[in-house]
């Protein structure tokens, strides 16, 4: 694990230093000025991950797991808008996308993908800094509720392969384990609150 956690060093600082990517530290090694950004961000991070889980265990209850493949798609835009009057922005991301629109935002690409197979268990999240405002990437563990539309191709409910195949023709986010990094909650806040 120690040599993961150096590779990782070692790409994010060549590509600080190289003026790709600005600077970035796990949860636990960011500065404690902006210990306070991050809070605010995890807020923001909880009530994403709170909202889907409700909209999802809702759509699987109420109408089963092949039609609810259509609620887990379905941003919650209040929420979004309550959180860009807070001039922040919000969404998920990862490294094998079902969506293409939730490519990971420039300052995440390399944090999303140096981390892809990861267990979630082992990953805290990161802060980036990026300049006025602070990034946050905070990881979505796969679950067992998760497994109906992201696990094992072959063991997805051909009703669900079907939906996924018409509804997403390019999906990738398919073949995660229990407790691998499926993906991300990403914030941009700004270091000031309004």
């Amino acid at each position: 694990m120690r040599l993961h956690h150096s590779a990782l060093f070692l790409v994010l600082t060549t590509a600080v230093l190289s003026g790709q990517a600005p600077p970035s530290w796990s949860i636990r090694d960011a500065p404690p000025e902006l210990r306070s950004v991050i809070a605010r961000a995890d807020l923001m991070i909880a009530a994403m991950h709170d909202s889907v889980l409700r909209e999802l265990s809702d759509a699987i209850d109420s109408v089963g797991v092949v039609k609810a493949v259509n609620s887990c798609h379905i941003d919650s835009l209040l929420m979004t808008q309550r959180f860009a009057r807070e001039g922040a922005a919000a969404g998920r991301t990862s490294d094998r996308l079902r969506n293409p629109t939730h490519a990971p935002r420039p300052w995440a690409a390399p944090l999303v993908k140096a981390n892809a197979g990861r267990k979630a268990r082992d990953v805290e999240g990161f802060a980036v800094d990026l300049g006025d405002k602070v990034g946050v990437l905070r990881p979505i563990s796969q679950r067992a509720v998760c497994a109906n539309c992201h696990g094992p191709a072959d063991r997805l409910e051909p009703g669900v392969r079907a939906a996924l195949a018409e509804r997403y023709p390019a999906d990738k986010a398919v073949g995660f384990r229990q407790g691998e990094i499926r993906g991300w909650f990403w914030v941009e806040i700004p270091k000031k609150a309004r």
